[in-house]
């Protein structure tokens, strides 16, 4: 920070070091200007005045010489008053140009035309354009009022007009003045320019700097995603597996408990790689066909595990309209909102129960309308916090974070999801009497769509005469992807890059070819590439479905190629109902 000038300060620039900004530093410097000469011409007219003893010149020349030395004084000593100063030097100006006609010349001369000249431009210049205008209307009021009343003015001889040498080195000292309040203006406007000019510079190099920043965060998000869901499919596979096989009464709720563990670390996993996504506009819905009271209830059956642990009642209401209507819509995200709610709901209550509801709003025979509601007997949140507690890494209370944990993500989450669902989340809670969160969301009826034939999934369509080729690099993945098929009636062949997948399809007629996008050799994205251009075109368009565990690159997967994607963790379900599609339906080719 700059340090005021003292109050014997005479020197300029020593006034300008306190100014950061050039265009005010140009304004002091156009009114310190002014003020100078000014102090210069009362000089001379006192000169002139004593010697001709025009004692009104002399009253009035000695009156503003010492105003502008005040002036001066004050400017060089508080540079940040130089607005008021501005407005007394002008006002002073209007002041001459006024005695000038009326009082001393009594008529429009040169010296006259030239204090208009420059109270206009000095006005525009020191104070902007709204006192630039009001200004400019004060100084040729004057002569306006000269015009209109001129035939009422007569001329005398005892005028107090100054002799023609000063007249002329006033008139010379006034085109000086306006000379040099031009070029100082524009000097500072040019160097101001300039400045812009490399801030603007500097401004799109950190722009530069933060689309790499953001295209590395990106990269560095998908390989952490395809990293973490490696494993994970892993571990959900073979606890999937397990459930499958008949397990013992006392392995069953052993199971139940590792696979709401599972779903719960992919919860938290999906909620952290999402924040980028919610921040890139990346957030999209998939349209998948499935059950809404079955899917439910199977997310609601770990968590009712997690309540039961905490001694809470764990209630579940579903309207019978759902029990028998497939809807098209994204379980992924729904079950994110739920997981979120609900596990939100377990965590902040100690006694009492928690309730999920499904109401049936409205039912035509294209659509249905859900209320979801869940509501609990916790801690409550006050009703200054309802709108902020959607905010991102934001809690209740300060303290809610060192009793309960958690990231503070989940309700931002489950916000900006409910809005891609066109849909919008109402809270209604108060301390110490519970909360419950409710929004309603319009689904397409699977029957219109034609994606669901609910004969086929009912009865588990024989799938076993499809001919599916794999290719997957993780050996774990790979066994998983195998039992989980032949649970199915399906017989894969499973490969270990992009490269033998390629000559498989070379070699082989595929119903569908799944391609794990990151593999050695040859990774998804140059195996869809090159089966695309192979000349047999039966072969060219086989159905191709990307494994991905990164959740940004749908647009990606559909530019290059893929007809879809299935993400990692992949269970069986899923599996069959991509497997059903294919085998009920004509898949489009990609383009």
């Amino acid at each position: 920070m700059a340090i005021s000038p003292s109050f014997f300060n005479w020197s300029l620039n020593k006034a300008l070091d306190t100014e950061p900004d050039s265009l005010s530093k140009a304004r002091i410097r156009i009114l310190y200007t002014i003020i100078l000469f000014s102090l210069l011409k009362a000089v001379i007219v006192i000169v002139m005045a004593v010697t001709d003893k025009q004692w009104l010149q002399v009253d009035r020349a000695v009156i503003v010489f010492a105003l502008y030395a005040l002036f001066a004084k004050i400017l060089l000593y508080k540079p940040t008053s130089f607005r008021i100063l501005s407005h007394l030097l002008l006002q002073i100006g209007i002041i001459v140009v006024f005695t000038n006609i009326f009082v001393y010349s009594h008529k429009i001369n040169m010296v006259t035309v030239q204090f208009i000249f420059m109270i206009v431009l000095s006005s525009f210049y020191t104070l902007g354009s709204a006192f630039g205008i009001t200004y400019s209307v004060m100084s040729i009021s004057p002569v306006i009022l000269f015009f209109i009343f001129k035939d009422n003015i007569h001329p005398v001889n005892n005028t107090e007009e100054i002799t023609q040498l000063g007249f002329e080195i006033i008139a010379i000292l006034n085109f000086l003045s306006i000379i040099l309040c031009h070029f100082l203006f524009f000097k500072a406007f040019n160097l101001n320019i300039k400045e812009k000019e490399k801030l603007n510079k500097q401004l799109l190099m950190s722009i530069a700097d933060a689309n790499k920043l953001a295209e590395s965060k990106t990269a560095f998000l998908s390989v952490i995603s395809h990293e973490l869901r490696t494993p994970l499919n892993s571990v959900i596979g073979v606890t999937e597996l397990l459930a499958q096989d008949n397990p013992e009464e006392r392995q069953i709720e052993n199971l139940k408990i590792l696979q709401f563990s599972t779903h719960e670390l992919l919860s938290l996993i999906n909620n952290v790689l999402d924040v980028n996504k919610m921040n890139s506009d990346k957030l999209v819905l998939e349209a998948i066909p499935f059950n809404l009271a079955e899917f439910i209830k199977d997310i609601c059956s770990g968590l009712r595990i997690k309540a039961k642990d905490k001694k809470l009642n764990f209630i579940l209401e579903i309207d019978d309209k759902l029990e028998k209507t497939d809807i098209i819509s994204d379980p992924t995200r729904l079950s994110q909102i739920i997981y979120n709610l609900v596990g939100n709901a377990i965590k902040f209550t100690d006694t009492g129960s928690i309730i999920v509801k499904l109401s049936c709003v409205d039912y035509t025979e294209s659509t249905i309308n859900v209320l979801f509601s869940v509501t609990d007997t916790g801690i409550g949140i006050h009703p200054d916090r309802h709108e902020t507690i959607f905010d991102l890494f934001t809690q209740a209370e300060l303290d809610i974070t060192r009793r309960y944990g958690g990231t503070g993500l989940g309700l931002a989450i489950v916000k900006q999801v409910v809005e891609l669902f066109n849909s919008s989340i109402q809270l209604k809670s108060q301390p110490g009497k519970g909360s419950g969160f409710l929004f309603t969301i319009s689904f397409i009826k699977a029957k219109e769509v034609g994606l669901v034939n609910t004969t086929a999934l009912t009865n588990k369509m024989d799938l076993s005469h499809l001919k599916i080729l794999i290719a997957e690099d993780n050996e774990i993945n790979r066994l998983i992807l195998k039992k989980q098929l032949n649970k199915i009636d399906v017989n894969p062949v499973i490969v270990e890059n992009g490269l033998m997948a390629y000559e498989a399809c070379l070699n082989g007629n595929y119903d569908a070819i799944f391609l794990d996008l990151y593999m050695p050799v040859l990774d998804g994205y140059e195996t869809i590439k090159k089966i695309r251009a192979i000349p047999d075109m039966a072969k060219a368009k086989t159905y191709t479905i990307a494994f991905t565990a990164s959740t940004t690159e749908q647009k990606e997967i559909f530019k290059v190629g893929f007809n879809d994607y299935l993400y990692k963790p992949v269970n069986i379900e899923n599996l069959r109902t991509k497997l059903e599609e294919i085998a009920l339906y004509k898949y489009k080719p990609a383009d």
